[in-house]
């Protein structure tokens, strides 16, 4: 079975830099739903933190799922993201992608990113913007990297409007599509909030869809 780290690493590492929609909250939490093939395999919680400005400063997330079928296959992971003025300062995680383990962190540098991956340095340029599937501004680039393996990927967007159903209520949105070295397509709300992701990968559908509160 081809291994999930590349849907994974849009669908659950989460990264939001943007200004908060409200500018008065600390803490927020949050939950998404993710279903392969039309079954609910797991969940994702993450919790933001702003200062004073509305602007996130901290991003943990924990995730884990397992997908029965003719194999079981088991995904567990943790982030710790740290953000200044909208730009990633520091990362930390740890991902069990059934049985394959990264251990995976950056620091922001003057010039570029320092990374180490496994015990071993790498560095990727200022301009990539993590595969932060949260984040509205993703759908402004054109290089992403990889927050589990910190693989680089060049990208081409394109968007059209598209409501959303989520649970009875139909919502307003626009849809991206990416395409190129990663492919999925992002529903975000007017509020630039994501409500939907879906990709697809060794012949499953996935999707993942924000709890309603």
């Amino acid at each position: 079975m081809q291994r999930l780290t590349s849907w994974l690493a849009a669908s659950l590492v989460l990264g939001l830099t943007g200004t908060a929609a409200a500018a008065d909250n600390t803490h927020e939490n949050h939950f998404a739903t993710i279903q392969v093939d039309g079954k609910k395999i797991g969940q994702v919680h993450y919790t933001l933190t702003y200062d004073g400005e509305g602007q996130i400063e901290s991003l943990k997330t924990n995730a884990s799922y397992s997908v029965l079928g003719f194999e079981v296959y088991h995904f567990s992971q943790d982030l710790t993201e740290r953000w200044q003025t909208g730009e990633l300062q520091t990362m930390d995680g740890h991902t069990n992608d059934d049985g394959t383990k990264y251990q995976a962190s950056i620091e922001r540098k003057p010039d570029q990113y320092a990374g180490v991956l496994n015990g071993k340095d790498l560095t990727l340029p200022h301009d990539a913007f993590p595969n932060s599937v949260w984040h509205y501004q993703i759908t402004e680039q054109s290089l992403l990297f990889n927050l589990t393996d910190l693989r680089l990927m060049n990208v081409k967007v394109s968007k059209r409007p598209e409501s959303v159903k989520i649970g009875r209520k139909s919502i307003d949105a626009e849809r991206f599509d990416f395409t190129g070295d990663w492919q999925a397509s992002l529903w975000f709300d007017q509020d630039q909030q994501l409500l939907k992701l879906e990709y697809k990968i060794d012949g499953r559908d996935v999707l993942v869809t924000l709890d309603q509160p």
